[in-house]
């Protein structure tokens, strides 16, 4: 009996097996369709992030918006960045926008690794107005991601102590049903 019970939990497994890897051998697979040509001097994308408040430390915001930047491989035009983006705790309260605009290339972009990062000015929108000449660091990382450090001091550490993150991708533009 024992061994009758033990071939058939043999018997079962491995039908089980077999219909998942069969399973998952039939999956489909897409190619990713990419918003941003691999040589393009254009790079749109997510801003997703979560930041930390400068004045507690323990409450998240929520950031969520898209960014463009322009002149990103040519080097007779500075790169550009405009982002535009919703912020607001994570329990959905106190809801506002930002943007960031007006970004001033200082020096050249610099790549270390996978990474290309582009130090410069930026303005960005607070709620008392536009706050000018605000030391800006953009990093590209693999292709995929970016991150946009804000001096915290010039914007009442609004932002916390940590980069803004985001994506090198929209994804309205690779699955526009979502966004219809």
């Amino acid at each position: 009996m024992r061994t009758q019970t033990i071939c058939h939990g043999i018997i079962l497994a491995t039908v089980m097996v077999t219909g998942i890897s069969i399973g998952i051998a039939t999956l489909p697979i897409y190619a990713q369709d990419l918003t941003n040509a691999p040589t393009s001097d254009s790079i749109k994308g997510s801003l997703t992030s979560l930041q930390n408040d400068a004045i507690d430390n323990t409450t998240q915001w929520i950031v969520s918006g898209v960014f463009e930047m322009n002149n990103v491989n040519n080097t007779a035009t500075p790169a550009t960045l405009n982002a535009s983006f919703y912020m607001m705790k994570t329990d959905g309260s106190s809801p506002h926008k930002h943007q960031i605009y007006d970004f001033k290339l200082v020096g050249q972009p610099s790549t270390i690794g996978n990474s290309t990062v582009y130090n410069g000015t930026s303005t960005v929108t607070m709620r008392d107005g536009p706050v000018q000449n605000v030391p800006t660091s953009l990093t590209l990382l693999d292709g995929n991601a970016i991150s946009i450090w804000i001096e915290p001091s010039r914007v009442n550490n609004h932002f916390g102590n940590t980069p803004i993150y985001g994506t090198q991708h929209l994804i309205c533009v690779e699955e526009p049903e979502y966004c219809k």
